[in-house]
């Protein structure tokens, strides 16, 4: 009787987990406050369309089943057997993706400027360690059915975020240490004093790999489970509505957030009254802008960047054009890179495009001002 149950858990939380899976691209993450909600922590709602190569890869997935069929071949009828059979032939298409291109761009779409101040990243040592162990994790087959189960029954009470937060999954990756050190020395000999603080900082494993730069290290954070790791990282925890007024800072950093904030501008300028003079912005945001907010009737945020473009060099270059000439913000360095995270019953890892960006405040660049 209870091997029923359990299998019928799993097929229904398992079918759930793949609905999650082909929905849009939202990813309710943290937020700042009741205010600024910044979801930003359940990348296993990450889409089977998160980029030109997931539309390929799940097209090849169904060609491959679609054939199996036709062919003769034995074709899973259990949803756990399924799922084991998808993910599969997913992971097998992630083995003979090229990862270089996810750090390129086409520069002939942009203009000098955005060209020179352009960083080259490549998938290094530390970015394949996490693939490594994203596919290594993915592949605990009992540990997953235990994650599919339990959100299945947590999610009658707690947020996606929470649940993620208490269960320790989802993890993500944007930079390691070393494209971190990368994309902030064009900053200064400035960089690594002082204070940084992650807003909407999830569980830390985002900056945890570069924030040890500098000696201070504090975070927002809307979710309990998630303050606590947080802490138990060593953090200092600032309230989400009060955190700019605390002190200055000379890192502030803003990853994957202002696409799923509701004042993005908001926070923009709160950013700017909390940096030091001749600190950073070290800001990602995801590519096609896609807003999405998780706590709002229709999901769309009341204050919109305006981002225009039909491609990722476009957008990139307007974005670029709005944080100067309307916030008060001056590129420094940029670059492109994937936004991962750990994978799940479907497939190892997943991602989305990533623009990484390095800014000062206009005051604290009046050379590059007059040459813009």
């Amino acid at each position: 009787m209870m091997h029923l149950v359990f299998r019928e858990i799993v097929a229904k939380a398992s079918v759930e987990a793949r609905q999650e899976t082909v929905a849009p691209q939202h990813m309710p993450y943290n937020s700042l406050s009741s205010q600024l909600v910044c979801p930003k922590d359940d990348l296993s709602k990450l889409s089977k369309k998160v980029s030109k190569p997931a539309h390929s890869r799940y097209n090849k997935v169904d060609e491959m089943a679609s054939s199996s069929r036709a062919n003769g071949f034995y074709r899973p009828r259990s949803a756990l057997a399924r799922a084991l059979y998808e993910k599969q032939n997913n992971d097998r298409y992630l083995e003979e993706l090229d990862q270089n291109e996810w750090y390129r761009v086409n520069k002939d779409r942009l203009s000098p400027e955005l060209v020179s101040k352009f960083v080259q990243l490549y998938p290094d040592k530390e970015t394949k360690q996490f693939l490594s162990s994203s596919i290594e994790k993915s592949s605990w087959v009992w540990t997953q059915c235990w994650y599919l189960i339990a959100k299945a029954v947590l999610r009658h009470f707690w947020s996606v975020t929470d649940i993620n937060g208490w269960l320790g999954r989802g993890s993500m990756f944007v930079l390691s240490e070393a494209q971190a050190q990368a994309l902030l020395r064009p900053g200064g000999p400035a960089i690594g004093a002082g204070a940084l603080v992650d807003v909407g900082a999830g569980d830390g494993e985002v900056s945890r790999r570069f924030a040890h730069i500098y000696p201070h290290n504090y975070a927002t954070e809307i979710s309990a489970s998630m303050r606590k790791t947080l802490a138990n990282k060593g953090y200092k925890i600032l309230d989400t509505e009060s955190w700019h007024r605390y002190r200055q800072f000379d890192c502030i950093c803003m990853l994957n957030l202002l696409d799923r904030c509701n004042k993005p501008k908001t926070m923009l300028l709160q950013a700017k009254d909390a940096l030091a003079p001749g600190g950073i912005l070290l800001l990602a945001l995801v590519l096609p802008y896609k807003p999405y907010v998780e706590v709002t009737p229709d999901h769309k945020p009341e204050e919109r960047l305006p981002i225009e473009g039909v491609d990722f060099e476009g957008q990139l270059a307007t974005f670029v054009k709005f944080m100067r000439e309307e916030v008060g913000f001056e590129l420094v360095s940029w670059t492109r890179a994937p936004y991962l995270c750990e994978g799940d019953f479907a497939q190892a890892y997943y991602w989305l495009d990533d623009s990484v960006y390095v800014f000062k405040s206009t005051a604290d660049t009046p050379a590059i001002s007059k040459t813009s």
